[in-house]
């Protein structure tokens, strides 16, 4: 949809074309009121009924007389839209139609149309009699009677037939005298079709207005009907501070802010991941291997949802939060509560009583995120298991799928005019491309099992082991890190052909999938595939390994499907997948693999 504009309606057309037709009738009736032209004898019939019925003195006139009366034709359509179009500003601006200084405007084009007729009429008789001039004004007034009461007699019975027509098509359909305005644009239908991951919650349904916890009247609306939800969206809503009152302070702080002038890091990504650990040990006292911040910076090349999952208290939260620190941004946390069934937990919802929208801390986030395109956006969903992820989380997990440029969620239907905040256009919220979303997760009796579905749009880091104590010296500093800079470091990460896995790499990696898909029936698509591709180089950029960035993904993305299974040829084949490893790679390769391996076997 594009911005909110000032334009003319439907209602506003009609009104046009009937003025329009109705100046044609009195035009034509000129032909009546001159007695001198040849087209209508003076004899006539229904020029006689016309002027005895009407008592009218006969008039003849030139051309001079004829211009008068054209020249108000054109200047009462002229101004007619003229009015028209102020109406529509005022509405537009002040959201009042008749204030003091509109009333004054008005008055302004409606007088000043109306001297500039008169001006141009008296100018065009320049040098002819006063006599002449008022046969001029005479046949203009008869014109306009005879016009006036012809439209009348024979317009109105077509309106009235039209009338008829059109409510006996709509009989069984509930009459609205005014259903507000025209609300139907192209723009804004081509914006539902791009947003196909938006179905299930386009328009507004009642739940949604009632807030999260009606969940009776949820399942009611769930029968309400297209005509019964258009209806509530076409409502018209109040001015877009009351409605959306924290996204338009964003709109003021923001659009003042000057944003702070810091120079780019010059670090590559090996020498951030090993000052990074430096950092979480020397400030923080947080000891994590290398290949776990290896594995969180590499990841977040390739996905833009991480799962920190494992044991309370091994530092899930605490890593992303001080990532943020040290590339000089900040964090934002939402705890995630077991009673998330829905995306209005997120992003809101609108309350049909109080007609405002219910803004979440989260949706503030995001929209902010719009005003800063080159910030690093962590957002870390805390216990993001608690509840189930693909329910509240749903329209991100799609939404990801997209190309960048197609990262948008329609929170509101709104109606046609109303201008909501700056950079919500037409309820649609686009997410910043500069967005990671990170979740943490533990795994016990109070929370929900992560499937398939987010694990596989998703980078998985496994924090099973608590990590050991190492002396840092010296002092370590945080960094200045833009998305800019982020973006570049792992596009030059890709482009370094030394980085991406060779044809034999490849082949190597697909005689363990292989094994997997023959021995247990477990494959991957290729989105998998592609977190690979771009996983591996930036995992190498990272001063890591190609063997080591395949090790992590096959653990955390293939043989993570073998949790749960209980088989007898279970544990022979986890052997055998030992023994092809050393034979693939070697004894020393797969370290995280094995480790993997041996708590299953383990557990059978």
């Amino acid at each position: 949809m594009k911005k909110r504009k000032t334009h003319f309606t439907r209602k506003n057309y009609i009104f046009l074309s009937l003025l329009f037709f109705y100046l044609l009738f009195v035009a034509g009736s000129g032909f009546f009121a001159d007695t001198g032209n040849a087209l209508i004898s003076e004899n006539s019939p229904l020029r006689k009924v016309l002027f005895s019925m009407l008592k009218l003195p006969s008039v003849s006139v030139s051309f001079e007389g004829w211009m008068v009366l054209g020249l108000f034709c054109v200047y009462a359509f002229l101004c007619a839209g003229a009015l028209i179009y102020e109406m529509r500003l005022a509405m537009f601006y002040e959201k009042k139609l008749f204030t003091p200084k509109w009333i004054l405007i008005y008055s302004l084009t409606f007088f000043g149309g109306a001297v500039l007729w008169l001006g141009l009429s008296f100018l065009a008789q320049i040098g002819r009699g006063e006599g002449a001039i008022g046969n001029s004004f005479l046949f203009f007034g008869e014109s306009l009677l005879i016009g006036t009461l012809l439209f009348v007699v024979l317009a109105l019975p077509i309106l009235f037939f039209c009338m008829m027509v059109v409510n006996f098509r709509n009989i069984d359909k509930p009459f609205r005298f005014n259903k507000g305005e025209d609300t139907e644009d192209i723009d804004d239908e081509q914006d539902n079709k791009q947003e196909p991951t938006l179905a299930s919650a386009d328009g507004l349904s009642l739940a949604s207005a009632l807030g999260p916890s009606s969940s009776a009247l949820s399942n009611l609306t769930n029968s309400l009907d297209g005509e019964e939800k258009d209806e509530q969206t076409e409502a018209e809503l109040g001015s877009k501070e009351y409605v959306f009152p924290g996204l338009c302070t964003i709109d003021e702080v923001e659009e003042t802010r000057t944003p702070l002038n810091q120079s780019e890091t010059t670090l590559s990504l090996r020498e951030i991941s090993e000052d990074f650990r430096r950092y979480l040990a020397k400030n923080e006292g947080l000891y994590f291997s290398i290949d776990t911040i290896r594995a969180f910076l590499s990841g977040m090349a390739a996905s833009r949802l991480l799962i920190l999952e494992g044991l309370s208290g091994t530092g899930k939260s605490s890593l992303a939060r001080y990532f943020s620190e040290y590339i000089g941004e900040e964090s934002f946390f939402e705890p995630v509560q077991a009673s998330w069934r829905d995306r209005t937990s997120l992003l809101g919802f609108f309350n049909d009583f109080s007609r405002k929208y219910n803004e979440t801390d989260f949706l503030k986030r995001l929209y902010q995120m719009t005003y800063r395109p080159n910030d690093i956006n962590i957002m870390v969903l805390d216990e993001v298991n608690i509840s189930r992820v693909e329910y509240y989380f749903a329209d991100f997990l799609s939404i990801m799928e997209y190309p960048i440029d197609k990262w948008k969620l329609r929170i509101l239907q709104v109606p046609y005019e109303f201008e909501g905040p700056s950079h919500l256009e037409n309820g649609v919220l686009k997410i910043p491309e500069n967005t990671w979303f990170i979740g943490t997760a533990n795994k016990d009796d109070s929370t929900y099992t992560i499937t398939d579905k987010v694990y596989d749009r998703a980078i998985t880091i496994s924090f099973d082991d608590r990590n050991e104590p190492f002396e840092v010296e010296g002092e370590v500093a945080p960094i200045h890190l833009t998305y800019k800079g982020l973006n570049a470091l792992y596009a030059k990460a890709l482009s370094t052909e030394s980085n991406r896995l060779t044809k034999e790499d490849f082949a190597r990696f697909a005689k363990l999938i292989s094994f997997l898909s023959d021995t247990f029936d477990i494959t991957f698509g290729n989105r998998v595939l592609n977190q690979i591709e771009i996983l591996v180089p930036v995992y190498v950029s990272c001063g890591g390994t190609k063997e080591d960035a395949l090790d992590f993904l096959f653990a955390r993305k293939v043989l993570y499907k073998l949790e749960g299974r209980f088989e007898d040829y279970v544990r022979q084949g986890l052997l055998d997948l030992l023994d092809l490893i050393d034979e693939t790679y070697g004894k020393e390769k797969f370290p995280l693999t094995r480790h993997n391996v041996g708590k299953l076997i383990k557990r059978l």
